[in-house]
């Protein structure tokens, strides 16, 4: 019955709102929670005679734990309703224009940090008080913990009234969160599932000194007595708050060109978002709208595809990669995730799935690692599963039955130690081909495949056989979804890779650990195949940038190929050269950072240019970097230049500099 429904749907919300907010260990994903509680929502509009009075629709959070006083939130600290598309968007907007008579509604948007809600009382500019959400009307005193987080200032200027509240989002960086989890492993502790519950575990410690320890950061996203939200922001920012990596004010349609531009590089911001939170940006227009009894009418949360669920493992598989390697893969019940459907999870090697403690059967959180490739986080809290069977390690290679080890003491990869593996060879001729390489059109997935089963080919360079071969053209035409036009693209492609360049040649031999980066680096040193494969110890140990595994990898490859440059010659491989144009030295002893999104240069032309110019090009920004070229949308990078005094430019200034030389 219905009246059962909406009993059996408050007690599930309560007891996953009692996990996720007081234990933080929650057993579902947030849209799976989200399900729930929209279900709830439509039951109780629909049949409001059988609403339960403490419904937790009517309330936000859960109770505060007892280990913190209990403090009275004024005004009461709302949550926000969910949208899932710019259509549900529109509606909320029609919604309020029936409560104001305005056409012209301007909105703030904002990125929704996915973290740990926290109101801030300052009296005489002297931070008095941090409260956690807790259920919206009591939170926990967290002042002392509060105080440790370099981004909450302890005194505001004297601009600032002499009373402020501010609401904002504590919260843990991605980058922070696997360190942690790193040292969790070591100690055997179970893992944090993702920064926000890191960053809320984090926050209800007793020990100040702990949370100091683990580097908390806050965002604020309110200043109450802000007559305009925006401007508001910006006051923060001057009090010494931080802002916002990506904000802005606008219409609908400028509201929907941000959410378009964040929703790609979400998972490039160094920390968990999961929506873009939209406001009403005159509080006017926000007194006038109010609240219902859980929400304000004047705001909303934008949500994205859940880049978080958990699911149940089916099956665990070994794939065997170009190197070698064998990476375990889980098969999983499947669910939805990122706007697909995910069926399976990597798992990276085996002390990962001994860290982990996973069997079969399992249930676990599954997220997106850059939006790309599912991987498993965490078991599921409390899933008593022990009775399963432990995992059976491989003893031989999956594909060949070939022997197993590791590469060096310090490896934790197992690998098929027999180079002629078919799964190796599949590997290094995908990667021979592939866009980083010799970008081969033509050269897919299924293609390479039944090249392999064809068992023509011993090595990926044997595909250029097939040029010279009076048969080359007619086994391709004969291969499935082939031809003879597209065996023709095909072999028209292969004439054109064998005078690519000398450092996409190096990169497709598949060398481990030989990298884009380093296969130029060693082109400019070597400047010919054959030069390269007579290499030494210690000509490569003075090349920049090429360690001793690097070095051994090398070696090892070249014990294999002895032959390597006669066997190229002989297919009529002919690499071009590095081209060593005269430099200018405009830039030289500059050590520069490219970030941010470029209009007038692609990533790679920048970083060129710069190299050209005589500067030395790294990724990361540190205490040695002198320059960063700052590109639109530029986030940590940018913050960590300008908190270390590192001198910025912009794209312009690159165009301009290159122009004039």
């Amino acid at each position: 019955m219905i009246r059962d429904r909406i009993k059996f749907l408050v007690d599930q919300i309560r007891e996953h709102r009692y996990r996720y907010y007081i234990l933080d260990q929650p057993t579902l994903s947030d849209t799976e929670y989200d399900n729930l509680e929209q279900e709830l929502v439509l039951l109780e509009t629909q049949y409001p005679e059988w609403i339960d009075p403490n419904s937790p629709t009517r309330r936000i959070g859960s109770t505060p734990l007892s280990a913190f006083s209990k403090v009275e939130h004024v005004p009461s600290m709302y949550s926000l309703a969910n949208t899932y598309s710019f259509d549900e968007i529109q509606e909320w907007i029609t919604r309020m224009r029936r409560w104001i008579s305005t056409d012209g509604l301007q909105f703030a948007y904002e990125l929704k940090i996915d973290g740990l809600s926290l109101s801030l009382e300052y009296v005489k500019h002297a931070l008095v008080r941090a409260i956690t959400r807790g259920d919206g009307t009591l939170g926990e005193d967290v002042t002392e913990n509060a105080k440790t987080i370099s981004d909450i200032p302890l005194q505001l200027p004297r601009e600032a009234p002499d009373h402020c509240i501010i609401r904002g989002e504590v919260f843990l960086s991605r980058k922070r969160w696997e360190e942690l989890n790193r040292e969790r492993d070591a100690l055997n502790e179970t893992r944090f599932a993702n920064p926000r519950n890191a960053a809320s575990g984090t926050m209800k410690l007793l020990d100040s000194g702990e949370v100091a320890r683990r580097r908390l950061q806050f965002i604020p996203w309110q200043w109450i007595s802000a007559e305009v939200h925006s401007q508001g922001m910006d006051d923060l920012s001057r009090w010494g708050f931080s802002r916002m990596p990506l904000y802005g004010t606008g219409d609908f349609k400028d509201l929907s060109n941000f959410i378009n531009r964040v929703q790609p590089i979400r998972t490039t911001l160094g920390f968990d978002i999961d929506g873009i939170v939209i406001k009403v940006n005159d509080r006017t227009l926000q007194e006038q709208l109010g609240f219902t009894d859980r929400a304000p009418r004047w705001a909303i949360a934008y949500k994205f595809p859940a880049e978080q669920a958990t699911t149940r493992i089916q099956n665990i598989i070994w794939q065997v990669g170009r190197s070698g390697k064998l990476t375990p893969v889980a098969e999983l019940d499947p669910v939805s995730l990122g706007g697909s459907i995910v069926k399976r999870a990597t798992l990276h090697n085996a002390d990962e799935i001994e860290r982990l403690a996973l069997r079969i059967g399992h249930r676990v959180f599954i997220e997106k690692g850059g939006d790309i490739i599912p991987k498993i986080i965490a078991r599921v809290p409390d899933d008593h599963s022990q009775d399963l069977p432990p995992l059976v390690m491989p003893t031989a290679c999956p594909v060949c039955n070939g022997s197993l080890g590791k590469s060096d003491e310090g490896d934790v990869a197992i690998r098929c130690l027999n180079w002629r593996c078919p799964a190796q060879l599949e590997g290094r001729l995908s990667h021979l081909g592939s866009r980083m390489s010799l970008q081969i059109e033509g050269l897919g997935d299924a293609l390479v495949q039944q090249l392999i089963e064809s068992d023509k080919f011993q090595e990926p360079w044997d595909l250029f056989k097939l040029i010279e071969d009076p048969e080359g053209e007619s086994f391709l035409a004969g291969l499935e979804r082939m031809g003879t036009k597209s065996a023709q693209n095909l072999l028209s492609q292969l004439k054109l890779a064998r005078h690519k360049s000398l450092a996409k040649w190096i990169h497709a031999l598949g060398i481990p650990f030989v990298g884009v980066r380093t296969a130029e680096i060693l082109a400019e040193r070597y400047l010919s195949m054959e030069r390269f494969s007579r290499c030494t110890w210690d000509e490569l140990q003075a090349v920049e940038e090429v360690g001793p595994k690097v070095a051994t990898a090398i070696l090892s490859f070249f014990e294999t190929y002895p032959h390597l440059s006669e066997t190229l010659e002989a297919l009529n491989v002919r690499p071009e050269a590095p081209r060593r144009e005269p430099k200018s030295q405009a830039l030289a002893g500059q050590i520069v950072v490219v970030t941010g999104a470029l209009t007038q240069f692609s990533r790679q032309e920048a970083e060129d240019y710069l190299k050209n110019l005589g500067a030395k090009v790294t990724n990361s920004v540190s205490s040695k970097t002198t320059l960063l070229v700052a590109g639109a949308e530029a986030g940590s990078k940018l913050e960590k230049a300008r908190s270390l005094g590192i001198r910025i430019v912009d794209e312009a200034w690159l165009s301009n500099l290159v122009s004039s030389l």
